[in-house]
């Protein structure tokens, strides 16, 4: 019986130029479906992801996001075990010139909670 979605805090990255003019933003929230188990026993994860709420690009601009989900691990026992996942957030920004890349991490678990990891913003 799975549980949720649940839903992490939201998290942007935000690009300006030397003048403080926003050139790019990227906003979103962290989601996964939770507390699923097999024969009875351990709680996982799946449909784990992003739910995106902003993404502006300046007319000069491009926004480049890309979502990994990288290797599962289980935090619980052998006998009980509690599913995990990394999901990774890259956001890029680039103009003419220069790309600038920024990443967010956040690991997701079976029992609906979560834990942020490296976050640039």
């Amino acid at each position: 019986n799975w549980k949720g979605p649940a839903q992490s805090d939201s998290y942007y990255v935000e690009f300006k130029n030397g003048l403080g003019t926003k050139l790019t933003k990227f906003a979103w929230q962290f989601v996964w479906k939770y507390g699923g188990d097999m024969n009875g026993v351990g709680k996982y994860v799946t449909q784990a992801g992003i739910d995106i709420d902003t993404a502006y690009a300046y007319l000069s601009e491009h926004l480049d996001v890309e979502v990994k989900s990288l290797k599962p691990v289980n935090y619980g026992k052998s006998d009980a075990p509690v599913g995990g996942v990394d999901i990774q957030v890259s956001v890029s920004s680039h103009g003419l010139f220069e790309k600038t890349t920024k990443v967010c991490t956040m690991t997701v678990k079976g029992d609906g909670t979560s834990a942020l990891g490296t976050c640039e913003h």
